[in-house]
């Protein structure tokens, strides 16, 4: 049974798919590269120091204290019963430092006096110098947490007058008294050189879930041109071209088989990439069906783009390297990988006119954040114009560049 030109186009290519390594490395296995890089990187994972412990304490407060300090997943302690056992797993380099904490520590904090502990570090010098700073700070939150919560133990038990030097003290007065006493100097650090992570952009490096957006958003920007220059490019590669605009079939016939085969590889593919992002890390995201129209429109930008890139370059190969490098751009400036508010301002205003940057904004709204339909509507209309642009651009530029050789 003959089908419909646009359908047997639509299905040659859906075969050709498979029959290209380099396609299919690019459509499926390098996103899944990216994600397994990238999650690694910013997922918050593993921790940062290994720290040998040898707590001779053994008291309340000494327990608190490491389980404060193991529960960052900034640092991993390993305890042992013996201090020379634990200097000896510092020299065959296995740990970062060694952390004593000696009797009595505990009996000190609870008497009003002062509690040391002892710290070992390798002789790596930034390797001391860091695991030092990430201690001295974490120290500094813990003492003011103690001291937080004596401060609120000394004020239930206060009376609510206090008499001194011949006057009356509130109790009000006197806590804050004691406060500024405990911490004289209060600094309050933000950076101005970078954005600050907000919970918007938080997502990027700690939501497991934002691997979602990254594996649908991959396909459209950059699978989706990708497979149009193979789909496109090829076919003049290999002497086909000729044969198509030979067949009494019309040019949005042909084009329309482009787009329904690359719609029909591109639906695959996130299919593929979705369920085994979900099998790798298992994120929490909010699943909706406002995510089609957004998938749909995306796909169709994608596409046409690539068939646009690939009708304006010289030949089939510059054709292939143009959509990779332009695929490329687009994913490092269109908030896939690192937030919008990361980038200069110029290449900052160049993002926000990009079509799948509303993509990616659009699902990550959807899957990461909870939002709804409101949140679709402007990014799928943008999308939707996007792609009858492109497409209508690369039907008008289809016999000419049929017939370049």
């Amino acid at each position: 049974m003959k089908l419909n030109p646009a359908l047997e186009v639509a299905r040659k290519d859906l075969l050709s798919f498979f029959r290209s390594k380099s396609t299919l490395f690019w459509t499926l296995a390098f996103p899944l590269l990216m994600m397994l890089l990238f999650s690694s990187m910013f997922g918050g994972g593993g921790a940062m120091f290994t720290i040998a412990v040898v707590d001779q304490d053994g008291g309340t407060i000494s327990k608190a204290f490491l389980e404060a300090l193991n529960s960052t997943n900034v640092t991993r302690l390993i305890p042992f019963s013996s201090e020379l056992d634990a200097k000896e797993y510092i020299m065959d380099g296995r740990a970062d430092a060694l952390l004593i904490v000696p009797r009595g520590f505990s009996d000190n904090l609870t008497s009003g006096l002062t509690a040391e502990f002892r710290f070992y570090t390798s002789e790596d010098p930034q390797v001391r110098t860091a695991v030092t700073n990430m201690l001295n700070g974490f120290v500094d939150a813990f003492s003011e947490e103690y001291r937080e919560r004596a401060l609120a133990i000394l004020e239930e038990h206060m009376p609510p007058e206090i008499p001194a030097g011949g006057r009356n003290l509130s109790r009000d007065m006197v806590i804050s008294f004691l406060r500024s006493f405990a911490r004289p100097v209060r600094i309050r650090i933000a950076s101005i050189a970078k954005p600050e992570v907000t919970s918007e952009t938080v997502a990027y490096w700690k939501e497991e879930g934002h691997w979602i957006t990254v594996m649908l958003a991959y396909t459209l920007i950059f699978s989706g041109m990708v497979g149009a220059a193979s789909l496109l490019a090829y076919e003049k590669l290999l002497g086909t071209v000729k044969r198509l605009i030979a067949s009494p079939a019309s040019r949005w016939s042909l084009l329309a088989g482009k787009l329904l085969g690359g719609l029909a590889i591109l639906t695959l593919s996130q299919v593929i990439l979705v369920f085994l992002t979900m099998l790798w890390l298992r994120p929490e995201v909010d699943w909706t069906p406002l995510i089609i129209p957004v998938m749909i429109a995306g796909d169709l930008a994608s596409l046409g783009l690539g068939l646009l890139v690939v009708e304006l370059s010289p030949n089939p190969k510059a054709a292939s390297e143009a959509v990779t490098t332009v695929g490329i751009m687009i994913q490092f400036v269109s908030g896939l990988y690192f937030p919008l508010s990361f980038l200069p301002d110029p290449l900052r205003a160049v993002a926000e006119v990009i079509p799948f940057t509303w993509a990616v904004k659009a699902l990550d709204g959807l899957l990461v954040m909870g939002k709804g339909l409101e949140s679709v509507v402007a990014p799928v209309t943008y999308l939707a114009l996007a792609a009858l642009i492109f497409t209508s651009i690369a039907s008008a530029l289809f016999p000419r560049w049929a017939r370049v050789e």
